[in-house]
C-alpha cells in the first residue's frame, strides 16, 4: 500500500518537477541518506538483535539516538554552504537546511519503530508507515504545485519523518519508557560503530553514482539516472516497505530458537529470485513503454538506462538478504567488511565511466554489482556455510520462471510497430503476458511458490 501511494505520487511529480529538480534533490538526498546511517548508528539493529532487552537498555538507545541525531543535524547545517558551493548550486544549501530539521525530529519515532519491528507488530508498523507516507506525499505534491521545485521533496521528507514520530508515539507499546538515558551506552555505541560503517558503505554504494554524475556531468544527467534507478528500484522498494523491515527480526528469531539459519536463508533467496528475476526481465524488455506511459516524453533519456540497470538489479537481488542474515547471526563485522571491500571498486568504476556518459555509467554499475555479489557471498559462506554456487543451483527454477515471464514482453518488443503516442497499449499487453507467463512458469517447474499460489484458492478454515 505504501509503495502504491509513493508510486502514484512519483507519477504526478514527474510531470511537475524537471530533471534538474530531481537531480538537485538526489544529490542532497544522498548526503542525507549517508548521514542517516550515522544518526541511527545501528541503534535499531541493536534493539532488534539484542537477546536480553531491558527497559534501561531501551532508554539508553533513546539517549544515543537523540545525541547522534542532533550531532548530525549540526554537521549538516554547518557544511551546507560548502556542499552547495562544491556543486555550484545554491538550492542544495536550502535543501540541506530542511534536512537538518528532519534529523533533529527523527529520534521521536526511530526507536519506537525498532521496537515494533522486534516484536513484529505488523498492524502498528502498517499504521505508522502509511500515516507517514500520506503526509509525505501530500506535502510533496502541494509544494511542487506551488513552485518550490526541488525544495518540495525536502519539505515532504521533513513532514514524513515528523508524522512518523507522532504516529509511533500514538501507538507506543504499554510499558515502553518515555525518558532517555545517557549512561551505560558503551555497548550500544560499540555495536553501532561497526553497524553504522557498514550501513554507510551500503548507502554510499547505492547512491554514489548520483553524487559523482552530479559533479562530472550535470544535474539533468543526475535526474535521468535517478529516474531510471527509481524505476528499477521499484522491486527493492516493495521489499523495503513490505518485507525488509521484518527480515532481520525473522532471522534473529530463528537464531534465538536455535534453528538452521542456512536453510531458511537459502529458501528466502529462492523465493526472492522467483519474484525479482521475472520483474527485472519484464522491466528491461518494456523499458520504453514504461517510461513513456508513466513519466512522459521528457524522460526518454532514461530508457536505455533502465534496460542496463535492470541487469544490475537482477544481480544484486541474489544478495539482498545477505547483510541481514549476517547481522542476525551476530556477524555484524562480516557484514560491514563485505560492504567496505566492494565500495572502492564501485566508486572508481563509476567515476571513470561517468566521463564517457550515462550509458557507460550504467554498464559500470553492472560490473560493480557482480563484484559485490562475489564478495558478499564469500562472507555469507563464512557466516552460515552456504556458498554462491549452492544458492544459484537452488535458484535454477527461478531462471525458468523468469524466461517464461519474458516471452510475451519480448514478442511485444520485437513485433510492436503501433503508434508511439500510445505506449500504454504495448505496456498493457506486456504486463498481462508477463503475469500469465510467470504463473505458467511457477507451475511448470513446480517452484516452491506454487504451494502458496494454490493456498490462495483454498477457503479459509473456520
Amino acid at each position: 500500500m505504501e509503495l502504491i501511494i509513493h508510486f502514484l505520487a512519483v507519477l504526478v511529480l514527474a510531470r511537475i518537477l524537471s530533471p534538474e529538480d530531481i537531480g538537485t534533490y538526489s544529490v542532497a538526498a544522498f548526503l542525507m541518506a549517508l548521514l542517516h546511517t550515522f544518526r541511527d548508528f545501528g541503534v535499531v539493529q541493536y534493539l532488534i538483535q539484542e537477546q536480553d532487552l531491558t527497559s534501561q537498555k531501551i532508554r539508553s538507545c533513546m539517549g544515543v539516538a537523540i545525541m547522534l541525531a542532533l550531532t548530525v543535524a549540526t554537521v549538516l547545517l554547518v557544511s551546507s554552504g560548502l556542499i552547495a558551493r562544491f556543486y555550484d548550486n545554491p538550492a542544495i544549501e536550502r535543501i540541506l537546511w530542511v534536512m537538518a530539521g528532519s534529523f533533529a525530529v527523527s529520534p521521536f519515532g526511530s526507536v519506537l519503530g525498532g521496537l515494533f519491528r522486534r516484536e513484529m507488530q505488523l498492524k502498528k508498523i502498517f499504521f505508522v508507515r502509511i500515516s507517514s507516507t500520506l503526509c509525505h506525499v501530500a506535502v510533496a505534491i502541494s509544494c511542487a504545485m506551488h513552485g518550490y521545485g526541488a525544495l518540495s521533496l525536502a519539505w515532504a521528507n521533513f513532514a514524513g519523518i515528523l508524522s512518523y514520530g507522532i504516529a509511533a508515539n500514538l501507538m507506543r507499546n504499554k510499558g515502553t519508557p518515555w525518558l532517555p538515558r545517557f549512561t551505560n551506552i558503551k555497548t550500544i555505541l560499540s555495536f553501532g560503530s561497526i553497524a553504522a560503517v557498514g550501513n554507510a558503505a551500503n548507502t554510499a554504494g547505492t547512491n554514489v553514482p548520483d553524487l559523482i554524475v552530479g559533479k562530472v556531468m550535470d544535474m539533468a544527467a543526475v535526474g535521468y539516472l535517478s529516474r531510471a534507478n527509481g524505476l528499477v528500484q521499484l522491486f527493492t522498494r516493495f521489499l523495503t516497505d513490505a518485507l525488509l523491515p521484518l527480515i532481520l527480526p525473522y532471522y534473529a528469531q530463528i537464531r534465538r530458537q536455535g534453528d538452521n539459519l542456512a536453510e531458511h536463508y537459502q529458501l528466502s533467496v529462492v523465493y526472492l529470485t522467483a519474484l525479482a528475476w521475472p520483474f527485472f526481465a519484464a522491466m528491461m524488455l518494456m523499458s520504453y513503454p514504461i517510461v513513456r506511459t508513466l513519466y512522459g516524453t521528457q524522460w526518454d533519456a532514461s530508457v536505455p538506462l533502465v534496460e542496463l540497470l535492470s541487469i544490475a538489479g537482477a544481480v544484486s537481488s541474489i544478495s539482498m538478504f545477505a547483510g541481514h542474515v549476517m547481522v542476525a547471526n551476530g556477524q555484524v563485522r562480516n557484514a560491514t567488511i563485505s560492504q567496505l571491500l566492494s565500495l572502492p571498486f564501485r566508486v572508481a568504476t563509476v567515476y571513470i565511466a561517468s566521463r564517457y556518459g550515462l550509458l557507460a555509467t550504467a554498464i559500470a554499475l553492472i560490473f560493480s554489482e557482480c563484484l559485490t555479489l562475489g564478495i558478499v557471498s564469500h562472507f555469507v559462506y563464512k557466516t552460515i556455510d552456504i556458498g554462491l554456487g549452492t544458492l544459484l543451483l537452488a535458484c535454477r527454477k527461478s531462471v525458468v520462471v523468469a524466461l517464461c515471464t519474458a516471452v510475451v514482453p519480448l514478442a511485444v518488443r520485437i513485433l510492436w510497430d503501433g503508434e508511439k503516442e500510445q505506449p500504454w497499449i504495448p505496456l498493457a499487453i506486456g504486463i498481462a503476458g508477463a503475469g500469465l507467463g510467470w504463473i505458467i512458469g511457477v507451475f511448470v517447474v513446480s517452484h516452491p511458490l506454487k504451494n502458496h499460489l494454490l493456498s490462495l484458492r483454498r477457503p479459509a478454515s473456520v
